[in-house]
């Protein structure tokens, strides 16, 4: 069984959370006839050892392993600026052209943004909403886990910078806030 894009999606989004996480040594999973080990100590197989270093790599392999669409490693690729989806117009967005007072608010992890609890409700903020720190502003789900994304800062949003059920990366910039004071 082949794996399909947001499969592996999926996988590099577990392997990234390895790596991030200091307590997991170890990790096998097989999906279909695929199979994946990592390990930080490369015990069991020599070859999945540079995949814990790098976790674009161990995505990589798997996609090889099975008759996969040619676009589907091109999620592995790390650019040297992340491109986000403003609502109004596309263009790259930095984080020097951010004002003292503003604060971005990133992907925490790879995986599907959302803007509202599910479909059809009205989005959790808008720009021009003001924040709390625990203000919900999106969640990010990744493999069926809804991971709610907080404010973290008191302001208003000054941005929103990605669409509802948006693909995102470790780390994209999602919305900027203004900080209140």
């Amino acid at each position: 069984m082949p794996l399909d894009p947001p499969d592996i999606r999926e996988l590099k989004a577990i392997v990234d959370w390895v790596n991030l996480a200091q307590d997991v040594r170890e990790l096998s999973i097989k999906i279909g006839d695929v199979e994946l080990f990592v390990s930080r100590d490369g015990h069991r197989n020599g070859a999945a050892a540079p995949a814990a270093a790098a976790p674009a790599p161990a995505a990589a392999p798997a996609a090889a392993a099975t008759p996969a669409p040619a676009a589907a490693p091109a999620p592995a690729a790390a650019p040297a600026q992340i491109s986000v989806v403003d609502r109004v117009e596309s263009e790259v967005f930095e984080a020097d052209m951010l004002a003292a007072n503003e604060v971005l608010v990133t992907a925490p992890m790879i995986g599907t943004f959302y803007s509202s609890p599910k479909p059809g409700d009205p989005a959790f903020v808008s720009v021009g909403d003001t924040v709390t720190a625990s203000t919900v502003v999106g969640i990010v789900e990744v493999m069926k886990l809804m991971n709610n994304l907080e404010a973290k800062v008191e302001g208003t949003v000054a941005r929103i910078l990605v669409e509802n059920e948006a693909a995102v990366e470790f780390g994209q910039p999602l919305m900027v806030i203004t900080r209140h004071g």
